[in-house]
């Protein structure tokens, strides 16, 4: 049995090896051409302009470096008021007790690409008609072409009787919650505390969970179910230093899912549904809209259609609804109407806003169809950097965003369903079944992606 275990063992650290390589190799590439009408970015402009970027997360640190090469001659300026950045993917990690939080933080002026002016400040309006952004401390910035890259704000006030200052309190947890103006993820330490909390409790009582999920459009689609299938696997005593007791049975997860489906892709959303119908101390409600809390009697209120639906629970995991920057939501830029209402407008294609075309957007803040998360964040901003240098060439934006995602579901420690998609289909990036979970995926997630994050995306290299 020795033998057998340091065999697999080897061929395990070979394997991932070889498809650690792998994926940095396709990464740096630039992208899919799942996602993108052409795989390599190539084209650049050598003429002078003033670009504004918006926003200092994931998307606009991405788009920063791919902008300082396509656009050379270029004055590009970044306005942020954070200090630190997080890599928010790594948050699920923190809670299941397998990174600190420190492992997700970096300064942001070691990830500010060479000659890219670093504005510390806050936007507080948009005059697009004067091609001017308004800041707290500088008034008003002039540029030639816009990128709003400002991320999404998380309401968990949409729920009565529920408040940030709740999360960490009550039974209350949300893995979600940050503060990157701060550098801080409160949540995920938060989510950790839980995770024991509800162990400790099934080793003397029956304990129910709730996992509410909003209306809205949320960023990083499957961290609820990733939290949600990493609790049960602790509790049957995985992912603990050492083997601990089963006590799964003494626990029942109820999620709440707001709409019909479990997972935008339909694909995905059909294994999930069949896995979760093998696990036999989870169910899903359908069409369960939180309306309200009572902490003290741990009741969550839902409307179920035209009922009121009271659902008791001992913890409670929420997904706050999400929705674009006030700033956002209050300019000209933002749809009207409609589905994406309030979310930054633009072409589904171009990522261009379709009445100011000097302004372009990417990241959580757009109203597109598509997912919001780090891989669609990539291949916007691989988008971006060639239809921006074209169009500043006075030329079409020969490149199209095809509405590629993904998010690294963890069903188990140690396994990862890797959902990549587009809004019409499965698009995965190496050729295995995308519907089957594999430890090579969590063993490239988890060792391998924060510091191809760090060392490559935000230097816009994958």
């Amino acid at each position: 049995m020795k033998i057998s275990s340091k065999k697999e063992n080897m061929e395990r650290r070979k394997a991932l090896k070889l498809m650690g390589m792998g994926s940095a190799a396709l990464l740096v590439s630039g992208g899919t051409t799942l996602s993108a009408e052409t795989k390599l970015s190539t084209f650049a402009s050598k003429k002078e302009a003033k670009i504004v970027i918006v926003g200092g997360g994931t998307a606009g640190m991405t788009v920063a470096a791919r902008l300082r090469r396509s656009a050379p001659n270029a004055k590009i300026t970044l306005i942020a008021p954070n200090e630190t950045h997080l890599y928010q993917s790594g948050q699920v990690y923190v809670a299941a007790g397998l990174y600190s939080e420190f492992d997700n933080k970096c300064s942001t002026s070691k990830l500010l690409p060479n000659n890219v002016k670093w504005l510390q400040d806050t936007v507080t309006g948009f005059d697009p008609d004067r091609n001017q952004v308004h800041t707290k401390k500088y008034n008003a910035i002039p540029y030639d072409y816009l990128v709003v890259a400002l991320g999404c704000e998380y309401d968990y006030t949409a729920v009565e009787g529920l408040t940030v200052d709740d999360i960490g309190k009550h039974g209350i947890t949300s893995v979600h919650l940050n503060n990157l103006e701060k550098g801080t993820s409160t949540g995920a330490i938060a989510s950790r505390m839980w995770m024991k909390a509800i162990r400790r409790k099934a080793a003397k009582l029956e304990v129910n969970v709730l996992f509410v999920d909003p209306e809205t459009a949320v960023k990083g689609e499957g961290a609820s179910l990733s939290m949600l299938f990493l609790t049960n696997d602790m509790l049957k005593g995985n992912g603990l230093k050492r083997k601990g007791k089963d006590l799964h049975s003494k626990v029942k997860f109820t999620l709440t899912k707001a709409d019909k489906v479990l997972f935008p892709s339909e694909k995905i959303n059909t294994v999930l549904k069949r896995t979760l119908k093998n696990t036999d101390n989870i169910s899903v409600s359908y069409e369960y809209v939180l309306k309200r809390i009572d902490k003290e009697k741990k009741v969550a209120i839902y409307s179920n259609g035209n009922k009121e639906v009271n659902v008791s629970y001992d913890y409670l995991h929420i997904t706050p609804a999400m929705q674009a920057p006030q700033v956002v939501r209050d300019s000209t830029l933002s749809v009207k109407e409609g589905h994406h209402k309030g979310w930054l407008e633009v072409d589904e294609k171009t990522l261009c806003h379709p009445k100011y075309r000097n302004v372009f957007g990417l990241g959580d803040v757009v109203g597109l169809s598509s997912g919001k998360s780090g891989g669609a964040i990539r291949e916007q901003a691989i988008v971006l950097q060639d239809n921006i240098a074209s169009i500043m060439e006075g030329k079409e934006p020969p490149m199209r965003y095809t509405g590629y995602s993904v998010s690294p579901i963890k069903t188990r420690y140690g396994r990862i369903l890797l959902a990549e998609y587009t809004p019409k289909d499965l698009a995965p990036m190496f050729p295995l079944d995308p519907t089957k979970a594999r430890w090579i995926w969590w063993e490239i997630d988890l060792h391998l992606m924060r510091s191809a994050y760090f060392e490559l995306m935000m230097r816009g290299m994958m």
